[in-house]
């Protein structure tokens, strides 16, 4: 007879781990089209984008932001982990917060960039890659909302937090995404 340590590590696998896992993999799928069409976009034409370190001020600060709330994400779910719900909760509200600023970051410098959606194909496929993060963005600032009113609510514990983890996860994948775009329509 197996115990439930024996059990194979794979067959804790929840169903939102493995949902949430083919999410991601065909968003990055979506991601990487979008890319290779900017790509080939990008070498028949002049492409506006000033690559001077003034013109990269802000979206090297918006990005570091942005990066710096893998931490607090990252902290919800170690202090859940170690029954520490109320710090928990404050990881959570301290991800969201810093989300909202790097959101609010990239209003400002979309509405200062120099160029528009409909500035020929670069402004096109510019604010299509933006604007497909920025709702990823949302997406992951809704799964923060939606675990914070949980968390209140008493819904997590040390043996109950997958949808924290879940949702760090997303924001992981968020923030990796912008890395990716950041390096292909900022320093490329």
């Amino acid at each position: 007879m197996s115990t439930l340590s024996q059990v194979h590590p794979m067959s804790r696998l929840s169903t939102g781990k493995v949902a949430l896992f083919i999410i991601l993999v065909s968003e990055s799928v979506f991601f990487a089209t979008l890319l290779v069409a900017y790509a080939a976009l990008r070498d028949q034409s002049n492409w506006p984008m000033d690559h001077s370190l003034q013109r990269l001020t802000f979206p090297l600060i918006n990005t570091a932001i942005l990066i710096l709330s893998f931490i607090p994400a990252r902290n919800a779910i170690i202090n859940i982990r170690a029954g520490k719900q109320t710090l928990s909760l404050a990881s959570m509200v301290v991800t969201l917060i810093v989300g909202l600023v790097f959101v609010a970051g990239q209003i400002y410098e979309f509405s200062h960039a120099g160029f528009h959606i409909n500035d020929q194909a670069f402004g096109g496929v510019f604010f299509t890659l933006m604007g497909f993060h920025a709702l990823h963005v949302f997406a992951g600032e809704v799964f923060l909302i939606l675990n914070i009113i949980r968390a209140r609510l008493g819904d997590f514990s040390p043996q109950n937090y997958d949808v924290i983890e879940l949702g760090a996860w997303f924001w992981y994948y968020v923030i990796g995404v912008w890395l990716v775009l950041f390096a292909a329509l900022y320093l490329i």
